[in-house]
This record gives structure tokens, sequence and C-alpha cells, in this order.
């Protein structure tokens, strides 16, 4: 097995390397390293082979890898995939977690065998691309300067959207009825119901579904129905003029209290600065 290093691939005045990857066939085989990753699909899906267990990761997601992870890819019979991949030094992660505190959930990052995965929005997956692809138009000259966007850019997106991540199930070896539930649960006219909407759609029981949906998804229903929620909120505050109040209600939480709880838990924004800042940071 490969062990890739730091010093052989990352610029250490940098301390972060950009790549963007076209096709499965441009990746290596199993493989480990001493430096850390952040890779978000562009386009297509993927068969992650993890820690000795496979993932379909698709298009939108969002995933970290930590420096002790051994993984490769293989491309599915769907067709190939497309991905953006950030390698950078454990300083740059380690200076991240001094300067956001104890207050950072650390522990979730390091501890669970897999690594933190997060399927975003479409809203969200532009806006980590965006992000992303500006530290090409930075001369490489510039190295300082470039430190700084990638320190800038990981403290925004780890505090973003890792730390809330859930460690991923084996995604295909879920039964397909579970899969197609979570596929209907998307539609709006259910997840503005609640958790009650998967028990009727499923026609299981409540407390078999929140035994499955914890084995295969790592969380419960009325979490993963939350997150669908607040999914379509996102959407609406940066693309809409809808007020907040009306937002809330437009997913089914007529609670606005409840409400920001959620959002602030996820973004620690409220949903009118998360508003303000994506409007700001949108190209």
């Amino acid at each position: 097995m490969m062990k890739l290093l730091a010093e052989d691939g990352i610029d250490p005045d940098i301390q972060a390397h950009y790549r963007l990857i076209t096709s499965i066939k441009d990746t290596i085989g199993m493989h480990t390293h001493d430096f850390f990753e952040l890779f978000l699909i562009l386009k297509g899906s993927v068969a992650h082979i993890i820690n000795g267990r496979r993932q379909l990761l698709q298009e939108n997601t969002l995933v970290f890898i930590r420096d002790r992870d051994v993984h490769y890819y293989e491309q599915l019979s769907e067709g190939d995939c497309q991905f953006i991949n950030l390698s950078f030094y454990r300083e740059a992660l380690d200076d991240l977690i001094a300067f956001l505190g104890d207050g950072f959930p650390r522990s979730r990052l390091f501890e669970p065998e897999m690594p933190p995965t997060i399927l975003l929005t479409k809203t969200e997956k532009e806006y980590v691309r965006y992000r992303l692809d500006q530290l090409q138009f930075i001369p490489l000259e510039q190295k300082l300067v470039l430190k700084a966007e990638v320190r800038a850019l990981l403290t925004d997106l780890f505090s973003r959207y890792i730390k809330g991540a859930e460690e991923p199930g084996n995604e295909l070896a879920q039964p397909e009825w579970l899969l197609a539930l979570c596929g209907e649960a998307k539609k709006k006219e259910h997840f503005t119901r609640g958790a009650s909407a998967l028990v009727e759609l499923s026609g299981k029981s409540h407390a078999y579904l929140c035994r499955m949906f914890k084995q295969y998804k790592g969380t419960s229903p009325t979490k993963f129905i939350n997150g669908l929620r607040l999914s379509y909120a996102e959407n609406l505050l940066l693309n809409t003029d809808m007020e907040i109040m009306e937002i809330s209600m437009e997913i089914g939480l007529d609670n606005l209290s409840y409400f920001y709880e959620l959002f602030k838990r996820k973004h620690n924004l409220t949903p009118y600065r998360f508003r303000q800042c994506g409007r700001v940071n949108t190209p």
C-alpha cells in the first residue's frame, strides 16, 4: 500500500494543494498519507472504498479525509466522476482547531471509524466550489497570500459544514426500501409533514424506522427530515425574498423558535445572518 507524503507534493510555504480531478482514471490505488484532504464531488457518483468499507458517494458530497484513513476509488457502471481535491498540512488543521477553540467538536472529526461526510444542497455545492476555485486565481509566487486564503477557506468550510457532518453508513448495503423511502422523503409534500411521513410512506413502525436509520444512516428519522427541511430553507433564504417566518412555515415548522434553534445548531448563524453572508459570497 502506498503512503503519500506532504513533502513530496505540497509546497511547504503554502501548506496546501488544489487539484481538479476529471476522471476516476486519474486517481491512484489504495493509499494513505501524512496530510489531510477535502474533496467535493462535482459530477457523477463513485464507489469510495475507505477503511475497509464501501460507500456510494453522489454529486454534491463533501468529504474530509484524515491522515490515518486508507482509501481509493472505483468507477461505477453509471459513468465517470469529477471532483475537486484540496490537500493540506496537519499544521494548517491544528492551527484552525486552536483558533476555533474548545467549543469546536474536534472529537467528531477524528474518533469515528469513518471520515466526516456531508451531502450538500446544490446551492451549498456551488458556494463551496466557488470558494475552492478562487485558489486558482492567486499567483503561485504569492505564497503567503495563498496560504492565508487556504486557512480562511478551511475555517469557513469546517465551521459551516464539516463540524456537523455525521459518520456515514454503508450506502451500498442499505435495503432497497430504505433507499426508496429516503428518495421519496425529499419531495416537499413529504418532508414538510415531519417524521410521521416516513412512517406512513414506509409502512414500518416508528421504532423499527429508528433502528434502521441509526444502523444505515447514523441518524434518527427526525434529524433526517429536519436536514431536508433546512436544506430547502437554505435555498429559500438565498434565492427568494420570503420573510423568515414564511420560510419556517413553508418547511413545515410553525414554531419559529425551533426553526432558529435547528438552523443555528447546523450553521452557527441565524437564518438572517446566513442570508446576508450567502448573498455577499455568491459569485
